[in-house]
Parts: structure tokens; sequence; C-alpha cells
């Protein structure tokens, strides 16, 4: 590579005395290239971070994008304890499993032996176990689609505490087998058109996960 002492594209000083920048290296370079309209065969640090910024700022948008569609339409992926309908022509990936903790502490104790004490529930613990399941199943749902299947069956759910007191824990458990039904249309599944999407959407958040991967590789090195 040619000596260069400043920047082709910015006329940055990049070598010697008051230099206010260096130039990238070939990693950077070639991820800048890779997702940016305009491709240039080098750039220094002070041209180039308004660049990243907006590389960074169109994953983010788009990731963004794509979670909050997931949120919307992932409880239409189905998730039953029993094992599959006699008229599910489907076929098992693999078992999936999650689990989530969470905080009881001294006050949901007090007030869940207060309630229990006048028969009543106590709606603090009750919100918690509430939370921590959907959030399982939340996440049972996502692993199923990453996967390729559509469908969990044979779900469990377990409940434990964990620690006393001040330090109690809650934790919740589930697992399943996650399957990928064939015959969507004749499955008797309300809402069987978003099961796709949710597996589309599930892919490309997998390759923008690549992508922020890359990027942090390249501006690392």
């Amino acid at each position: 590579m040619e000596d260069i002492k400043v920047c082709p594209n910015c006329s940055t000083k990049v070598k010697g005395f008051f230099a206010s920048g260096h130039m990238l290296s070939q990693n950077k370079v070639d991820f800048i290239n890779k997702y940016h309209i305009e491709k240039k065969d080098s750039y220094c640090s002070v041209c180039s971070t308004p660049i990243l910024h907006k590389i960074n700022s169109t994953l983010n948008e788009k990731k963004n994008e794509l979670n909050n569609r997931l949120k919307t339409i992932i409880k239409f992926l189905p998730i039953i304890s029993s094992e599959a309908p006699i008229n599910w022509e489907y076929e098992v990936i693999e078992m999936v499993s999650t689990q989530q903790t969470s905080g009881t502490g001294f006050a949901t104790e007090l007030s869940r032996s207060w309630n229990d004490f006048f028969g009543t529930g106590s709606n603090a613990t009750n919100k918690k176990i509430y939370n921590a399941t959907e959030l399982c199943k939340t996440d049972l749902r996502i692993q199923c689609a990453m996967l390729g299947g559509n469908a969990v069956i044979s779900a469990d759910i377990d409940f434990n505490e964990i620690g006393a007191g001040s330090t109690n824990m809650l934790m919740v458990c589930m697992a399943g087998t996650a399957v990928q039904i064939k015959n969507l249309d004749n499955a008797n599944i309300r809402n069987y058109e978003y099961l796709s999407e949710i597996i589309e959407i599930s892919e490309q958040l997998d390759i923008i996960n690549n992508k922020v991967d890359e990027k942090n590789i390249a501006l690392n090195s």
C-alpha cells in the first residue's frame, strides 16, 4: 500500500505531525463497502465515523421493526401440553427449553402471608408468576421458529422457589418439543397464516444479528 499522508476521501491528515486521523484496516474497509452504497478503496477514522453510525442506525431500526412485529404475532405459534392432534402431519425437530427467574423479596412475602391469612391470593406473587410464564412461552416460541418449527407440543411447566425470606427467588421452567406442521391448512390452527411470517422474521433477525457481530469484529480488529 502506498504511503498515504492524507485521506483520499476527506483530506484528513493521517500521518506526520498534527495528524487528526488514521487509515482504517482492510477488514473495516471491506465491512463498510459491504453495507454502504458508495464504495471506496479506503477510509480514514474521520470520514468513516458517520458512515458507521448510519449503518448501525439502519441495522438497529430494522431490528426494532422486526422485533415489534414479532411481539405482535408470536402468540399465534401454538404451544400445547398434549401430544400433537391426530390430524397434524408434522416432523419432530428437537426439544426446546427455557427458564425465567424473578425475585419475590420481603415485600411480596409479607403480602403473600397477609393474603393467605385472609384466604385470598397474593396479587404481587401471582403477577410475577404470570409474567415469568409468559416470558417462557415467548422464548419457547422464538426458539421453535428459529429452528424452522411452527408449533411446540408436549409442553411442560414447573415452578420452584429458590432461597428464603428477603432473598427468595421464583424460577419458572418450561420445555417442549418443537415440530414443523406440514398440513397447516388442514390442521385447524387459528391464524395459521402468521406462522410462516414468524419463521421469516426470525430468520431476518438472525441475519441482522450476524451483521452486528460482523461489524463488531471488523471494528475491533
